[in-house]
C-alpha cells in the first residue's frame, strides 16, 4: 500500500451543495452559509493543520453585501483596508509564493470548507473553488487589472496545498486507521475518502505516482529539498533584505535549502552541482585577482555571473532548472541574460482604460454630429421635396458604387466616418451628402 499522494481521479466530479446564501451587511467574510469556515476566520488554520496561521489583522468584518458578483465584490466599500497583493510586492503589499502568510490561508479555506469528499483536485467542482476563491476575495484587495492572475495563482497554490493535505490525512490513516481523521471533517465525507483510497483504480495509481517521484535513474539519491512550506522564492527575498543584494543567489539558495546542519546533502545531484558551481566560481575569481581578465577591482564575481556559470552547470527537466524552485523565472532571466523591462499591468491596464474612454467620447461626439446633420436635411427635404428625393437618389448610388468597389478593390481602404460619399447605411450618410450636393449649388 502506497503512503504517496492519492493519484488523480478521471472519474465524474462530486456534486456540490450549490452556491450559498449571502447575507447582507459589509463585503467581507461568509457567515452562517455554506461557503462560510466551519470555525474562526479563513486566516487561522483547522486543528491539525500543517498551514501556518495567518495574520490576524488580515481579517474584514463577517458578512457579506447580498448577491455580490467577484468583479462587485472588488470594489466594494471597505476592502482598501484589507491587506492587498501585488506580484511585484511594493511597500506594506504580499504576494504568493514570498508570503506563508497567504499560503497559510488558502490552506485554511478550503480545510474550513471541506464539506465533501474532494480527494483530490480533478474531483473538485469549479463551482467549490469558485466559493473558495471568493472567500479568499474577502481576506485579501487587489487591483482589479490583475484578477486573472491572481486567480492563477490562487487555483495553484489550492492545488498544491490540496494534495499535501490529502496525502498528510491519507499517510496517516494507513498508519492509525480511522483515528487519523481530524476532528473537524464529516464522518461521512471522512468514510467517502476512505473507500476512494481504497479503490482498486485508485490506489494503483498512487503507487505508479510514488514510484515516479521516487525514481533515481542517475543513482544520485532521490531529489529532496529543507525548505518545507516556505518557498525558495521566500527565502531569497529575507536574505536580500538581510544584504540588500535585490538579485537571489542561486547558489547561496541551493545550500540553504538541500543541505544539512552537519554539513552533508540531500542527495548526491545537489552536491555534484554545489562543489562544481564552487569550483568555476574560484577559477574566475582568482583569474580576476591574477589580472589574467578585467578585474571587478574586488575580484569578486557578480551575483549575476555566478548564477550564470549555475544555470550552465545545473541539469535541466521540462524546461525547469534543478535546485531553484519556484526562482524559474529568475533562473531563465540568469541564462538568457537579462529581460527587457516590462511595464507594470496595472499601469497597463489603466491606459487600456484611458484610451477606451477617449474612443467612446470620439463616438459619441460623432453620433450626435450626425443626428444634428439629418435634422437639416429633413428640414430641406420638407421645404424642397424635389430637391430632396435627387440627394436621396445621389447617396444611394454613391453607396452602391461604394460597395462594388470595396468589394472588387482586395487592398484596405481607409473610411472617413460622416464626410463625403463613403458613409455608405451609416445614419446621417445622407445629411453629409445633401451638405456637400448644397456647397456646389451655391
Amino acid at each position: 500500500m502506497s503512503t504517496g499522494s492519492p493519484a488523480m481521479s478521471t472519474g465524474s466530479p462530486a456534486q456540490s451543495t450549490g452556491s450559498p446564501a449571502i447575507s447582507t451587511g459589509s463585503p467581507v467574510l461568509f457567515s452562517g452559509s455554506p461557503s462560510s469556515p466551519a470555525t474562526g476566520s479563513p486566516s487561522t488554520p483547522a486543528s491539525g493543520s500543517h498551514c501556518s496561521p495567518a495574520n490576524q489583522t488580515s481579517q474584514p468584518p463577517s458578512s457579506r453585501l447580498n448577491n455580490l458578483t467577484l468583479d462587485e465584490l472588488l470594489v466594494s466599500p471597505g476592502r482598501e483596508h484589507l491587506k492587498k497583493l501585488h506580484p511585484k510586492r511594493p511597500p506594506g503589499t504580499l504576494w504568493f509564493g514570498e508570503d506563508g502568510e497567504v499560503a497559510a490561508t488558502v490552506c485554511s479555506i478550503f480545510e474550513k470548507d471541506f464539506k465533501e469528499s474532494h480527494a483530490n483536485w480533478t474531483q473538485t467542482p469549479s463551482k467549490v473553488i469558485d466559493r473558495w476563491f471568493e472567500t479568499f476575495a474577502q481576506t485579501y484587495n487587489w487591483d482589479r487589472s490583475i484578477n486573472a492572475r491572481v486567480r492563477s495563482e490562487f487555483d495553484s497554490k489550492l492545488k498544491s496545498r490540496m494534495c499535501d493535505q490529502v496525502c498528510r490525512w491519507k499517510g496517516k490513516w494507513r498508519e492509525i486507521g480511522d483515528d487519523a481523521k481530524p476532528k473537524w471533517i464529516d464522518p461521512e465525507v471522512w468514510a467517502a475518502l476512505v473507500k476512494f483510497w481504497l479503490d482498486p483504480k485508485s490506489e494503483a495509481k498512487s503507487i505508479n505516482s510514488r514510484k515516479a517521484r521516487y525514481h533515481d535513474p542517475d543513482g544520485t539519491g532521490i531529489s529532496k529539498h529543507r525548505s518545507g512550506q516556505t518557498s525558495f522564492k521566500a527565502r531569497a527575498r529575507k536574505h536580500s533584505e538581510k544584504t540588500g543584494e535585490l538579485t537571489p543567489d542561486f547558489l547561496q539558495v541551493l545550500e540553504e535549502t538541500h543541505r544539512k546542519p552537519d554539513g552533508s546533502f540531500t542527495d548526491g545531484k545537489s552536491e555534484s552541482i554545489y562543489k562544481e558551481v564552487s569550483s568555476r566560481i574560484q577559477e574566475l575569481e582568482s583569474e580576476l585577482c591574477a589580472g589574467e581578465n578585467e578585474s571587478s577591482g574586488s575580484g569578486e564575481l557578480s551575483i549575476h555571473t555566478k548564477n550564470k556559470i549555475y544555470t550552465e552547470v545545473a541539469p535541466r527537466k521540462k524546461n525547469r532548472i534543478y535546485g531553484v524552485g519556484s526562482l524559474q523565472q529568475e533562473a531563465a532571466s540568469a541564462h538568457s541574460g537579462p529581460p527587457p523591462p516590462a511595464e507594470d499591468p496595472v499601469l497597463l491596464a489603466e491606459k487600456l482604460a484611458h484610451a477606451e474612454a477617449a474612443l467612446q467620447a470620439q463616438a459619441t461626439q460623432l453620433q450626435k454630429s450626425a443626428e444634428k446633420m439629418h435634422q437639416v436635411f429633413e428640414y430641406l427635404a420638407k421645404k424642397d421635396p424635389v430637391f430632396a428625393a435627387m440627394l436621396e437618389f445621389e447617396n444611394e448610388s454613391t453607396a452602391t458604387n461604394t460597395e462594388a468597389n470595396r468589394i472588387s478593390t482586395p487592398q484596405t481602404t481607409p473610411v472617413t466616418p460622416l464626410t463625403g460619399e463613403n458613409m455608405g447605411d451609416n445614419p446621417g450618410n445622407g445629411t453629409a451628402t445633401a451638405t456637400a450636393s448644397l456647397s456646389k449649388s451655391f
